[in-house]
């Protein structure tokens, strides 16, 4: 099988919800809900539309890192509900839900700004109105003076082929 290497990754909603069971294995341990991950997953690529592997990658850390932290604070439930009072045990899960929600921001911050790059590319540059209207009057110049003598193939020479520029 021959891979291509200009691939993005899959481009169907079914294709994006197979390649996203890959982190379910990773993530959901036994006894969790893997269809709940599967949801909390799927919810977080409609919501951002990853269009490159980079952006996917992010989605999928994003859906690990809320997963874990709330695994995390369901675990520091249970710990306050005991009798007895762990301290070293609160203390560990709080620095792993900081990371946790560290991940989580960091990951959205980043796709927010590869999204936005990746819009103000795909955006044709600014032309004003006042630019587009000269442009637009010089054309019609161009094309409706009289012709000065008889019209050959080197009457055109020297004009513009693109009215804006």
């Amino acid at each position: 099988m021959k891979h291509n290497h200009n691939s993005i990754g899959p481009h169907t909603l079914a294709g994006k919800q197979r390649s996203s069971l890959n982190a379910v294995n990773k993530v959901v341990l036994p006894g969790e809900d893997s269809a709940e991950f599967q949801r909390l997953l799927l919810s977080l690529v409609e919501e951002h539309h990853p269009a490159t592997p980079t952006e996917s990658l992010l989605v999928d850390e994003m859906a690990q890192a809320h997963w874990r932290l709330d695994r995390l604070r369901r675990r520091q439930d249970q710990a306050f509900a005991s009798e007895t009072l762990d301290a070293q045990l609160l203390l560990l899960l709080h620095r792993y839900a900081t990371g946790y929600e560290r991940t989580f921001f960091k990951s959205l911050e980043t796709l927010q700004k590869l999204q936005r790059q990746r819009s103000v590319q795909s955006k044709p540059p600014f032309v004003s109105q006042k630019d587009e209207q000269a442009a637009f009057f010089q054309m019609l110049d161009v094309f409706t003076a009289p012709p000065v003598g008889p019209i050959t193939p080197d009457s055109f020479q020297g004009l513009p082929l693109d009215p804006l520029s």
